[in-house]
This record gives structure tokens, C-alpha cells and sequence, in this order.
């Protein structure tokens, strides 16, 4: 059995999380379900992408990626599954698969066809994404679940600049840890082109 995550911003005080759980054990009661995490901060993509970009690759290939951040349904935010570098990853088109893939071209881009049946409030998560998902997980093929696309939302993360006289980087913040460690935007490559082994400061 495929192994299920969630990423989402629902926090742990309210039932949002558990309910997409049992959502899926309804359906797969033998489902291997992981928490990436749910303490995204509310709508916070960019955030998102950071967290999920560095946890994925751990997982193994095959494994489905429930995104459940500000995933209302719209017609200029569809629902989608995306396969890439051997992953699936399912939520709204908010342009987070750009921020999290700059540079991976995915292999498939499917607009859902899948209409939320409950009569409540909407919760795409707990009534979409986790019928596609466990599609998937059955071993169903990516392309019943809709449409084809060809693209999906651009949508470009923050970049660092550097002076004029190539002497100084402005950067911003991507990411504080549960440690306080501060992850910036400057990547390895920038700072040593204009660094180029000096002394420095922040």
C-alpha cells in the first residue's frame, strides 16, 4: 500500500487534520498515512513549498502528497494531481508546484474531475484530494482522475540581489525552524560568487 502524507495549514487544536485521516482509513483501512506537518503558517505558500520540497525526497517513490493549504475551489484555482520525479502530489493550483519544482518538469498535470459530494462547508482536502489520492494508492492510473494540462500556476519565489559593486547580498527569510535557525534565500552558488572567500558579515 502506497504511503499517504498531509502538509497543511489546519494546525493541531481542531479536528480538520483528523478528519482527512479518517477520511482516508474509510476508504483504505490499511493506509500508511504521514504527517509532513500541519503548523504551516495559515496560507502560507511559499512556506509550504520549503517544507515539503525538503521532505519529499525522502519518502519513497510512489508515495502521494495530500497539500491542504488554501485549496478552495475557483475557476482561476482548479484542483490538481501532479506527478513528479516519481511522486504524486495533490491540491489547488495556487502556484505552489512552481515553488516547490522550479527547475523539474513534471511527467503528468491533472485538472480533477472530482466534485466534493458532502453538503457541508467545503473541505477539499477531506473530500477531494483524498478520493484522488487513494486512487493512487490503489494503484489507479493519474490520468483517470481528469484532464490534461500542460502547465500549472507560475509562480516565482523571492529572489536575492546583489549591489552594484558586487559586494553585498539582500536577502530574505524562506524558513525559521523549530530551533531558530534562519534559512535565507542565497543559495551556496551566489555566496561564493560574491563572496569569493572574504570575510563577511550579516
Amino acid at each position: 500500500m502506497a504511503i499517504i502524507t498531509l502538509t497543511t495549514d489546519y494546525g493541531t487544536k481542531d479536528y480538520h487534520a483528523s478528519a482527512v485521516k479518517g477520511s482516508i482509513l474509510r476508504e483504505l483501512p490499511d493506509a500508511r498515512i504521514i504527517d509532513v506537518t500541519h503548523e504551516i503558517r495559515p496560507f502560507n505558500l511559499s512556506e509550504a513549498a520549503y517544507i515539503l520540497r525538503n521532505a519529499y525526497k525522502d519518502f519513497p517513490k510512489g508515495t502521494i502528497h495530500i497539500i491542504g493549504i488554501d485549496s478552495e475551489l475557483t475557476e482561476d484555482k482548479p484542483h490538481l494531481a501532479v506527478e513528479v520525479d516519481g511522486h504524486y502530489f495533490i491540491g489547488a493550483d495556487t502556484g505552489i508546484f512552481a515553488l516547490m519544482f522550479p527547475d523539474i518538469r513534471p511527467s503528468a498535470i491533472i485538472e480533477l474531475n472530482i466534485a466534493q459530494e458532502s453538503d457541508s462547508y467545503s473541505f477539499p482536502a477531506r473530500d477531494v484530494f483524498v478520493k484522488a489520492a487513494c486512487h493512487l494508492a490503489r494503484g489507479g492510473k493519474i490520468s483517470l482522475l481528469g484532464s490534461m494540462r500542460q502547465s500549472f500556476v507560475e509562480r516565482k519565489s523571492i529572489q536575492p540581489s546583489v549591489s552594484s559593486d558586487n559586494k553585498e547580498i539582500t536577502a530574505a527569510v524562506v524558513y525559521i525552524d523549530h530551533f531558530g535557525n534562519v534559512v535565507t534565500n542565497v543559495t551556496r552558488q551566489i555566496f561564493k560568487d560574491v563572496g569569493k572567500g572574504r570575510d563577511f558579515k550579516i
